[in-house]
């Protein structure tokens, strides 16, 4: 597919029919990079503490996290230069190096490895992210099903991560270096998935015109005087801080400060991922009938459930409660967000308002 530049306003192409073969593609291409992130949330903490000093154990899990947020700063220029699937393999790509660098870490006792191959894998998720908005052009005429759709891929990766993966290195081995040896392996699996996506090539014709596609992309701060575009970000943005600061630290403080197991530890943490993208397919259909900002509100009921959850005691199964409801507030907020952002916006003004967005969502959902 030929690049194109949509910073300067040339046309988005999108799909003439509905490409529902494409759309699950991308779907398992999700799956395959959300199973290794999710396993590096479950076991990155713990993978380095004998190499962190006192204190910073969560720096290479936020780090990922903020590199996958800045990743669409940088994403529109990829995808002038690369096209849309050149850009999301140059993320699978660098996904596999980022679990090299993990695997190198480990073995040679080097947080500061541990933190570059940390924070590439982020930024790899960032590339992966986006491939809601590629289903979007290739279903036009159901942006909620095809975002719901993408990320339900989600479920299998939240099995595989936190469920799967980290058995491969038995519970006393501190350096999880198998686990990311699997996750190489994984992104090739993700590789030959995106291959066989078909990007569209022709513009939608209907035998009229679509001002929507062919109208010039109007500018950042034009798109951001829409109120419901401002709530978009929020919303997003909110999904991720609350997510940070409520699921990081977990796994270090259930094994270290309340003696929970290594395997219930990380049962949790599928738990939650699983949660996380399970409800998609009931979000996709709530949107339409509700409408994303009742969503969004019902997701942040969810964020209040979880923070009373963990208020109330450190029992294993109040982990596991409150894991859930933050998969489920995540799900809610970050979808609706997501239809609601594209609703706001003309094909062509995606990855611009993205590219702005994204590194403030990250900013919102650093490390406090």
């Amino acid at each position: 597919m030929a690049s194109k530049d949509v910073e300067q306003g040339d046309p988005v192409k999108v799909a003439a029919q509905d490409d529902w073969t494409s759309v699950l593609l991308l779907s398992g291409a999700w799956s395959c990079a959300f199973s290794i992130f999710s396993s590096a949330v479950a076991t990155l903490s713990l993978a380095v503490t004998n190499t962190a000093p006192e204190g910073l154990e969560t720096l290479p899990l936020s780090l990922a996290l903020i590199l996958q947020g800045l990743a669409n700063l940088v994403l529109p220029s990829f995808k002038r230069r690369l096209g849309l699937k050149g850009t999301y393999i140059l993320g699978v790509c660098l996904g596999m190096v980022a679990c090299g660098l993990l695997v190198l870490g480990s073995y040679l006792l080097e947080f500061s490895i541990q933190c570059i191959g940390a924070a590439l894998l982020g930024y790899s998720l960032g590339h992966a992210q986006n491939y809601r908005f590629g289903a979007v052009l290739l279903m036009p005429s159901s942006p909620a099903k095809a975002v719901s759709a993408v990320l339900f891929g989600g479920v299998l990766g939240s099995l595989v991560g936190p469920g799967v993966l980290p058995q491969a290195e038995p519970a006393s081995h501190v350096s999880k270096r198998r686990i990311y040896m699997l996750g190489s392996c994984i992104f090739l699996v993700s590789l030959v998935l995106l291959l066989l996506v078909r990007f569209p090539t022709s513009h939608v014709t209907n035998g009229a015109t679509d001002a929507s596609v062919v109208t010039p992309p109007r500018g950042v701060l034009e798109i951001l005087r829409q109120p419901s575009c401002i709530a978009a970000i929020l919303s997003m943005a909110a999904s991720y801080s609350i997510m940070l600061l409520l699921m990081a630290p977990t796994p270090v403080v259930m094994q270290q400060y309340y003696n929970h197991g290594y395997t219930p530890t990380t049962l949790t943490m599928m738990g939650h991922m699983f949660c996380m993208f399970a409800p998609s397919p009931m979000t996709g259909k709530l949107i339409p009938r509700f409408g994303s900002f009742k969503v969004i509100h019902a997701g942040l009921v969810f964020a209040i459930g979880t923070a009373v959850c963990l208020w109330l005691s450190s029992e294993l199964w109040i982990f596991v409660v409150a894991m859930a409801l933050l998969g489920f507030a995540w799900n809610f907020m970050f979808l609706a967000g997501t239809v609601l952002l594209n609703s706001t916006l003309k094909p062509a003004e995606s990855s611009k308002i993205v590219a702005f967005a994204a590194p403030r969502i990250a900013k919102i959902g650093g490390p406090r």
